[in-house]
């Protein structure tokens, strides 16, 4: 029993020295991306496709992969291999706590940090070691013989805090072969939406018109994608809202495809999916138009909306008589819509 109780003791030693390996780091950044795809959906959601290529050190490899979405849902980033050996995730963390002056001050409470205040009477600087005790709704320092509140001058910080990144990040303990190779990330972020909006010239004998349809991109995510393959869906993404409420269904991002000049449409099961063979760079806070379709001579037809009390008449507008000077006519023009998508 005390030989059987010894060896699976020195397991357990075992185990938790090789544990306590320590993880290379390596990090990621937005220049390293070969390719990038962004489908939005009109909800405020959006999935974004990433490849990167990255050389990772053999063993446990913390991989921090910088510029990613601030408003992206960790709980649905997927990251895999592309080429090269299969990686074995262990955790990931996101780091979006970004570095400003108030944050690195918040994150050195109960630490020290030196101030440094100038001479009353010539251009030297002391310099004093103080403990900070809040940076809430106030700084209160304290010094080796009194407490202060404010900041008396200027404070310097020995480094910046791991957990406070100056760009939002996807932290990946993961296992690897070693060696480069291409990585794909994918992952759900709010911030992107879209509407699409039109603009019709009728000619002058009011039996045609010209058609421009124009997408408005609206990007809030806090983070810019260059050379984005684009694409949108027209309609509602169902989601489930409890207990699970940051699930969402999403439909794969688009593949690359050639260079056009307009969107193309298709149906995608219950929506409607259109595609943009040229690529384009979506920057962060910024709001950006893309042709959606444009047709010229189009054929319509006039029609008028008779509206009474209670009832609706609805006749052509040769045939009105004495109907359309007692009621309030509206105008419509009725097209195919076959017509606009042979332009």
């Amino acid at each position: 029993m005390q030989r059987s109780v010894l060896g699976v003791g020195v397991f357990l030693v075992a185990g938790m020295v090789q544990a306590a390996e320590p993880a290379r780091d390596v990090t990621s950044t937005a220049a390293e991306r070969e390719a990038v795809a962004v489908t939005v959906y009109n909800d405020d959601l959006a999935l974004v496709k990433e490849r990167r290529r990255v050389d990772l050190a053999a063993g446990l490899t913390r991989l921090s992969l910088r510029e990613v979405a601030a408003q992206m849902r960790p709980e649905t980033a997927l990251l895999r291999a592309v080429s090269g050996a299969p990686l074995s995730l262990v955790e990931q963390n996101f780091d979006f706590d970004l570095l400003t002056p108030q944050k690195l001050l918040e994150k050195y409470v109960g630490r020290e940090v030196t101030v440094i205040r100038p001479h009353p009477t010539n251009d030297s600087e002391r310099r004093e070691r103080a403990t900070v005790l809040a940076a809430g709704q106030g700084t209160v320092l304290r010094f080796a013989d009194r407490i202060e509140t404010g900041v008396p001058g200027r404070l310097a910080f020995d480094s910046v805090p791991s957990n406070l990144r100056d760009r939002p990040t996807l932290s990946i303990l993961l296992e690897a072969a070693g060696g480069k190779q291409a990585v794909e990330l994918s992952y759900l972020t709010g911030g992107l939406s879209w509407k699409a909006d039109y603009v019709a010239n009728l000619s002058t004998d009011g039996k045609s018109l010209d058609l421009n349809g124009w997408v408005t991109l609206t990007n809030r995510s806090g983070a810019g994608f260059d050379n984005a393959t684009l694409q949108l869906v027209a309609g509602t993404v169902n989601r489930v809202r409890q207990p699970e409420p940051q699930r969402a269904y999403a439909m794969a991002a688009p593949a690359p495809r050639a260079k056009g000049m307009e969107a193309t449409q298709e149906a995608l099961m219950d929506y409607h999916l259109y595609s943009f063979e040229r690529p384009t760079s979506i920057a962060d806070n910024q709001t950006k138009q893309l042709a959606l379709l444009s047709a010229s001579a189009v054929p319509v037809r006039r029609e008028y909306l008779l509206a009474g009390n209670d009832w609706y008449y609805r006749e052509r507008q040769p045939q009105l008589g004495q109907i359309g000077q007692k009621l309030k006519p509206a105008v419509f023009l009725e097209f195919r819509e076959a017509a606009t998508q042979a332009g």
